[in-house]
């Protein structure tokens, strides 16, 4: 990989919509315009991040200033403009129309002719990837001509970060993202299906887009701590605009996604091939921004088996629902290893069976979910040093 792929931004300090539009207006313009990015009259899937139900205001999903400022960006060039996303819940109208207004994204048909998703069509598709062969994904994305992919700034249990790659995991219908989980227990694993997802995406995608006016950080993707950031950043190349992103608070080469990507050849290890000048946009990094130790369940290498289930035991984040638990069980509902029952109207979690993917802390509308580390798994994180390699 010798071009050096651009990554853009701008500064935003809150969500009036006139800052939205005028950041947004200055990155595309730095793009050539937006009909440099989407042909006349294309059918635009805008893919937005609504993990679940949840007010723009925890940070926690696509704001919906800046889903508003890209309609009103792509309704120039064409009239054909549909704004989704499939939730880790029921792929539905009940849950989607619930979320869209939860998430506030109801705005986009209130003050635009841009329509939210509705059609809840599913298709398989060759992928090619790989860890995977076929898999199911939504129509809204198949029948599309162009994908826009806008996405949240944003630390995640599971993976230490989410943004445009892993935002492209919800181009698969809710309960098969479910058994995704379940196939793929795994970090690494896990990470060459997020980059095969999107590899299998990416000739539709135009334009990445990650509002970090506001991100999270903590027990991210949904139970964190809103962050201010002041910037939107976007790219044509999502595993750039991801390394950029991650530079504002960290090492991009310690986040498994991305090590994935480099392993894959799909990202360069040069930062200097990532055209980000971070010395012109060093005013954003965050300091003090608080990342979640990732789990590696692959920690020891090549070692006897017992070691291994040592660490596989020791050596993780375990979840343990808290006292706000309502007993609601929609974790037990989307755990994929089927480790959480309801009793007395507290979730329960078989430890045993527990694969460590965090959907639960995701899912949670009560942000019950809490994490207990063990000193063997405290004393290993803080001796595991610094940019670790995938095998």
């Amino acid at each position: 990989m010798s071009d050096i792929i651009s990554v853009f931004a701008a500064k935003c300090d809150n969500y009036e919509e006139k800052n939205v539009d005028k950041a947004l207006d200055d990155i595309l313009s730095q793009m050539g315009g937006i009909s440099a990015l989407v042909p006349p009259n294309a059918k635009v899937f805008v893919k937005v991040n609504l993990v679940r139900e949840m007010s723009p205001n925890k940070c926690g999903t696509t704001h919906p200033e800046v889903a508003v400022a890209l309609c009103k960006q792509l309704l120039t060039v064409t009239p054909y403009v549909t704004v989704g996303d499939s939730c880790a819940g029921l792929y539905n109208k009940s849950t989607l129309s619930s979320v869209y207004s939860g998430c506030g994204m109801t705005a986009i048909e209130e003050r635009t002719t841009a329509r939210l998703n509705r059609n809840f069509d599913t298709a398989v598709a060759d992928v090619n990837g790989v860890a995977l062969d076929r898999c199911e994904f939504t129509s809204a994305f198949l029948d599309a001509d162009v994908v826009v992919n806008v996405t949240k700034l944003k630390t995640h249990s599971f993976t230490g970060y989410t943004g445009a790659v892993k935002n492209l995991f919800g181009l698969i219908p809710g309960l098969v993202k479910v058994e995704m989980h379940s196939r793929f227990p795994n970090l690494f694993d896990f990470c060459n299906l997020l980059v095969d997802v999107c590899e299998f995406a990416k000739p539709k995608i135009v334009l990445n887009v990650i509002d970090a006016i506001w991100g999270m950080d903590g027990d991210g993707p949904t139970n964190g701590n809103p962050k201010f950031i002041g910037c939107l950043l976007a790219s044509a190349d999502p595993y750039a605009l991801d390394a950029a992103a991650v530079s504002l608070f960290g090492d991009p080469y310690e986040m498994p996604v991305l090590q994935t990507a480099v392993r894959r050849g799909l990202l360069s290890e040069d930062p200097d091939k990532i055209g980000f000048d971070l010395a012109k946009w060093g005013q954003y990094r965050i300091d003090g921004f608080n990342v979640p130790t990732v789990d590696r369940s692959d920690f020891f290498g090549d070692q006897p088996a017992w070691i291994n289930r040592f660490a596989k035991k020791y050596m993780v984040k375990r979840v343990h629902p808290d006292k706000t638990c309502r007993g609601c069980g929609k974790c037990a509902t989307h755990c994929p290893a089927k480790a959480i029952t309801v009793v007395n109207r507290r979730a329960r979690v078989d430890q045993k069976k527990c694969v460590h993917c965090y959907c639960c802390q995701e899912l949670c509308p009560f942000d019950a979910v809490r994490f207990k580390t063990s000193l063997f798994y405290k004393i290993a994180h803080k001796l595991s040093g610094k940019r670790s390699k995938t095998k």
